[in-house]
């Protein structure tokens, strides 16, 4: 009961202060914040052959020296290969302060997802995922993205 308590704060808090994204499968913690911008409800609308961009603010749980970030997409339920950047890849290079990070800390992770889709016109699932150290999940969310 209580896990399910802390889900709905933490879906509440994300819908209360920024987008409305999707929670994640498995119970991974999901973000205090979500900003996409140009986009203030789900699916967001990104041309082909541009970036994603987002931030994300987020507490991991656990303290950490490094922040992982993973991203994966899909369509229909397949997922579809996508090739994180090099850029994106290390998360402590892309926050508002700097790893390590402790247990509870707030921090802003802002980065861009290059989409470069064969197709137009469909809508895919993106779900990004931040770990730290040992594979741990700090933040998860996804969000529905239509590719013109």
């Amino acid at each position: 009961m209580l896990k399910q308590v802390v889900a709905l704060v933490l879906v509440f808090a994300a819908v209360a202060q920024g987008l409305q994204v999707l929670q994640c499968s498995d119970n991974r913690p999901g973000p205090q914040e979500v900003i996409i911008p140009g986009c203030s409800n789900l699916p967001c609308q990104v041309p082909n052959r541009s970036d994603f961009n987002f931030s994300v603010r987020f507490a991991p749980t656990f303290p950490t020296s490094s922040l992982t970030v993973d991203v994966r997409a899909s369509l229909l339920g397949l997922f579809l290969p996508y090739e994180v950047p090099e850029n994106l890849r290390n998360g402590c290079n892309n926050i508002d302060t700097s790893c390590p990070l402790t247990a509870g800390q707030s921090v802003t992770l802002t980065g861009n997802a290059p989409v470069e889709a064969p197709l137009t016109g469909v809508t895919v699932t993106m779900e990004f995922e931040i770990e730290g150290d040992g594979g741990q999940v700090a933040v998860c969310f996804a969000a529905t993205v239509t590719i013109l």
